[in-house]
């Protein structure tokens, strides 16, 4: 399993990054999940976000999975032979109702047997322990985030967009056992069991 957890997936510099870890773009089979953004911002917007504008402009095949168009299930073999599973950054809950509904949470372990995971913002969020952050991410709550399951692709959680004006309030709130805090152009890399920060290091543990 690979993962590439982004803070801010549209920034130049993690997309160079990326590049340079898959090997380059041009020919690449793509995937673009953008359901989180409709979560966050008026329907169907995502359609000009820079992501996607990057993404047609990169020399990938680029297929879009809206997840709310797949209320009865969705076709596993619309990820068949897909480099790059990219879920967008958005709202989680939101994001994880609808991989739930549609039961991608059921294929994802065996596609990403072979498929790059791309996660930016609350598409990395939602690979971690739980969403409880939500309770209290600074302007962003998104009440009732926290009973949904997360997809538990790793055993920590994720912060994105952090900065230090930040770090009183994640001690006083995080009650998880161990959190990244990740500044944007920052990036985590998950290859099995193994975990790389591309950028500094910053973890918040709590002994339980």
């Amino acid at each position: 399993m690979k993962l590439f957890l982004a803070s801010e997936g549209s920034d130049p510099k993690t997309i160079k990054k990326l590049e340079e870890y898959v090997g380059g773009f041009v020919g690449k089979n793509v995937v673009y999940i953008p359901t989180a953004r409709n979560g966050e911002n008026p329907y169907n917007t995502w359609h000009d976000s820079d992501t996607l504008n990057f993404l047609n402009s990169s020399g990938m095949n680029v297929s879009i999975v809206q997840l709310e168009d797949y209320k009865r299930g969705i076709d596993q073999n619309l990820f068949e032979n897909k480099d790059l599973i990219w879920v967008t950054g958005g709202t989680p809950g939101y994001l994880m109702y609808w991989i739930l509904r549609t039961g991608l949470d059921v294929l994802l372990p065996r596609l990403l047997e072979k498929s790059v995971y791309v996660g930016s913002s609350g598409g990395a969020m939602i690979t971690g322990v739980d969403l409880n952050v939500m309770n209290w991410y600074p302007n962003e709550i998104e009440r009732g985030a926290e009973y949904l399951p997360s997809l538990k692709l790793v055993d920590f959680d994720i912060f994105p967009h952090y900065d230090e004006k930040m770090l009183d309030l994640i001690k006083q709130n995080y009650k998880g056992k161990k959190l990244y805090l990740l500044k944007n152009r920052e990036e985590i890399i998950v290859e099995d069991d193994k975990v790389t920060v591309v950028g500094e290091e910053r973890i918040i543990t709590n002994d339980k």
